[in-house]
């Protein structure tokens, strides 16, 4: 399994098919490289550009932290909590949300994306129309440097005292495939975020044994800042998008 969340590819390549930027046979490969079997609710990626909508935005939510969501029914808040992730498009409504699991037996195992689409109100996208790539990019080193500093204190600092941040490097620093045309600033931006989520997430599920107040300390950081760096690596992804289509000018 790739890094770099399904939802962020499959925004990124469905925007640069629906405006020509792409051939529409590669948007499943381009968008699930890693996986070996793609059904459900396929129909909608050609529906919605035939209706008019340019641009496909993603979200990746956390519990507490969903603010980012379409508006839509329970379901589909949290089918998409539980996946981490959404798609959705801005003008109709409509969103669509990856789940991903394993299949097959243990010794010959798969990974199948079963994609499921629910009703959402339209989204204005003024914010995202308002964002910079520089604004964008800030924020995640201020998350950076936030992190790095708490968790310092307590002398626990996983991308300088272990692996994690090497080996989350490591697995996105191939080519994950984003679509010609990317403006320069948020490719990188996408990747660092990608790599620093992935790095937070690997922390937490590998905590050293310390006492309790420095573990919690510890583990409330490494959350905050993994959601930090899902909201900047969302925000990059849907600003990349809404270039791609021409909605705002590449800056």
């Amino acid at each position: 399994m790739g890094t770099l969340p399904a939802s962020v590819r499959l925004a990124l390549w469905a925007t640069a098919v629906w405006n020509g930027l792409a051939p529409a046979n590669t948007l499943l490969d381009r968008a699930f490289p890693d996986i070996d079997d793609v059904a459900g609710d396929l129909d909608r990626l050609e529906l919605w550009p035939q209706i008019g909508e340019r641009v496909l935005l993603c979200a990746l939510p956390h519990p507490g932290h969903a603010q980012a969501m379409p508006q839509g029914g329970t379901e589909l808040l949290a089918d998409a909590l539980d996946a981490g992730e959404c798609v959705y498009v801005p003008m109709f409504g409509g969103a669509i949300v990856p789940e991903i699991e394993p299949y097959g037996p243990a010794s010959d195992q798969g990974w199948r994306a079963r994609l499921r689409a629910f009703d959402c109100a339209p989204t204005p996208i003024h914010r995202i129309e308002m964002l910079t790539d520089s604004a964008i990019e800030r924020r995640l080193q201020a998350a950076i440097a936030a992190a790095t500093s708490e968790l310092t204190q307590i002398d626990l600092v996983p991308w300088q005292r272990s692996s994690e941040r090497d080996r989350a490097a490591a697995e996105l620093s191939g080519s994950f495939g984003l679509p010609a045309g990317m403006p320069g600033r948020l490719a990188r931006t996408i990747w660092s975020a990608a790599t620093v989520s992935e790095a937070a997430e690997a922390a937490l599920e590998h905590d050293p044994i310390v006492g309790a107040a420095a573990h919690e300390r510890r583990q409330s950081t490494l959350r905050d800042l993994m959601v930090g760096a899902d909201q900047v690596l969302a925000d990059a992804t849907n600003l990349a998008a809404v270039m791609l289509a021409g909605l705002v000018p590449a800056r």
